[in-house]
């Protein structure tokens, strides 16, 4: 639990570093009066109500059946629902397939809810504590009131910092090792509806 947190709000940390460094992100103050609990509640219960219905449901059914590699399409497919939130624009739909692959990979390793739950957590999180934007909004408060400017690509721009290719990427290489650890470990499925 304590690890999917981390895991999640470290990979956020990351993106905001590389930008710190290349002079894209700067802090301007740190207070907590302008962050609710109430959307850390809000966070908590929207991250447990999609891992369920995503992973825990989708992700868990379909892979008995079709098997994981089909599955990991569906999951990804899933995510796209997503691309009506405010301020997506282009990279956001790769971004959301990234993410559904990521997501799923880490239900199919793990064979529980609790990693994507409170990795999901600590991602939700970490955005706003650091003056972020959350999938396009940007009423969710902040805990660190900073400052991002620089391109769009590299800083997420209204969508916030987990549109930023830094984070993708990660997300991405997070998914993969997931996928290479899992083919390795023999928990890749095939599907039932080829087998004799």
């Amino acid at each position: 639990m304590f690890g999917g947190f981390f895991f999640g709000f470290f990979t956020i940390s990351l993106s905001i570093f590389i930008l710190y460094l290349l002079g894209y992100y700067q802090a301007i103050s740190i207070s907590t009066s302008h962050y609710s609990i109430k959307f850390f509640t809000v966070l908590m219960f929207a991250a447990l109500v999609k891992d369920l219905f995503h992973r825990g449901l989708i992700v868990r059914v379909c892979e008995n059946w079709l098997g994981t590699n089909v599955t990991l399409v569906i999951g990804m497919l899933v995510e796209l629902q997503h691309i009506y939130n405010p301020n997506s624009n282009l990279f956001s739909l790769f971004y959301y397939l990234i993410w559904g692959f990521t997501m799923g990979m880490m239900f199919i390793y793990t064979k529980r809810i609790w990693l994507p739950f409170f990795f999901h957590l600590g991602w939700n999180f970490s955005q706003p504590f650091y003056g972020s934007n959350l999938t396009g909004l940007n009423d969710m408060g902040s805990i660190i009131q900073s400052k991002f400017n620089g391109p769009e690509l590299l800083t997420g721009g209204a969508v916030g910092i987990e549109g930023s290719i830094f984070t993708a990427s990660f997300l991405l290489l997070i998914g993969i090792i997931f996928y290479y650890r899992a083919k390795r470990e023999g928990k890749i499925v095939k599907s039932k509806l080829f087998k004799r």
